[in-house]
């Protein structure tokens, strides 16, 4: 986005960054987001101007098996973000170190709304929550506990929303990751606030009855590997899963200039991902890099900016640890 007075549009990563600044801004007093329509005057989180506030967005939803939540090391866990995907706000998923309390729901749920996404495209709408438990029935059925200091933040419907899919999102990861729900049987979630039913939650959601994960609200691109911020040898291998489309799925290396993905991109090709459109499938290619930071990015062709992007440092040695 230019900042002098040629007034241009916010472009898509620039909003994503006001979005991380909203998050935090807001028990500060107003925000606006300029162009990007997320944060209103009054220190709401608002839905992106040029989205229905009501609706989950269009297209074809992602497919996510409970297999697919498990973290590729014990030591991690599957957390939920929210963040913007061309005219909506989706989720996004990403696995964070565990300190394996012993509730592995609730230490979830906590990280959601009091942790940091590794990605700085992603955000969370929740304040931290003082208190977090959970309980799984042999039917499938989360029970979440948590205070309501969590819900301090002031979000529109369509935000509100989503900000409750998150934690159901995360709740039913969390359990699949943890192997304590049955394969083969959708989850449900029952939330409590500070023990009770039937909690308004945002002021817009009621939290009267189970809740089961909106299908429309996964981000249609992931980059599972390599996460945000990890260092790779050279020859970097990156994969994840993307609904398939008419268009073709593309991929982008940029390097990080002065803190900023550079356009001229230093290699870029096309994805083969093996499902018929309107699937899931997962993708994987590789990249051979110089050292040094970079953004990959892998994407639709024509839609840029509803896709996914990671931020990673490549070294020498490939036998580094990462970061």
């Amino acid at each position: 986005m230019s900042t002098g007075k040629t007034r241009r549009a916010p472009s898509p990563s620039m909003c994503r960054r006001r979005l991380l600044l909203a998050g935090s801004a807001l028990a500060a007093g107003a925000v606006m987001l300029g162009g990007c329509g997320v944060v209103a005057e009054n220190a709401t989180t608002t839905m992106p101007t040029s989205a229905n506030a009501g609706e989950t967005g269009g297209g074809a939803a992602m497919t996510i098996s409970p297999p697919a939540e498990a973290a590729s090391a014990s030591t991690l866990m599957p957390v939920y973000w929210l963040g913007l995907n061309e005219t909506t706000v989706s989720l996004y998923r990403e696995f964070l170190h565990s300190d394996h309390t012993g509730d592995p729901v609730g230490e979830a749920v906590r990280a959601m709304t009091a942790g940091k996404p590794l990605d700085q495209d992603y955000f969370t709408p929740w304040h931290p929550a003082d208190s977090v438990t959970a309980s799984i029935s042999s039917k499938n059925v989360i029970t979440v506990d948590i205070s309501s200091d969590a819900f301090k933040g002031s979000l529109d419907s369509g935000m509100a929303h989503r900000a409750v899919q998150q934690l159901v999102y995360t709740a039913t990861a969390a359990a699949a990751n943890a192997k304590l729900t049955a394969v083969g049987q959708e989850s449900t979630v029952v939330i409590l606030v500070d023990g009770k039913a039937g909690y308004r939650a945002f002021g817009h959601v009621p939290l009267d009855e189970p809740l089961r994960r909106d299908t429309k609200l996964a981000a249609p691109i992931w980059i599972i590997d390599p996460q945000e911020s990890q260092v790779r040898g050279s020859d970097v291998e990156i994969s994840g899963t993307a609904v398939a489309q008419p268009s073709q799925l593309y991929w982008r290396a940029e390097p990080v200039v002065d803190g900023r993905p550079s356009s001229a991109a230093v290699a870029a090709g096309t994805v083969d991902l093996p499902a018929a459109v309107g699937e899931t499938g997962r993708f994987s290619f590789s990249a051979t890099l110089a050292p040094g930071d970079y953004s990959i990015r892998v994407f639709y062709g024509g839609h840029e900016s509803a896709g996914d992007s990671k931020r990673i440092t490549v070294i020498s040695d490939p036998g580094s640890p990462e970061g």
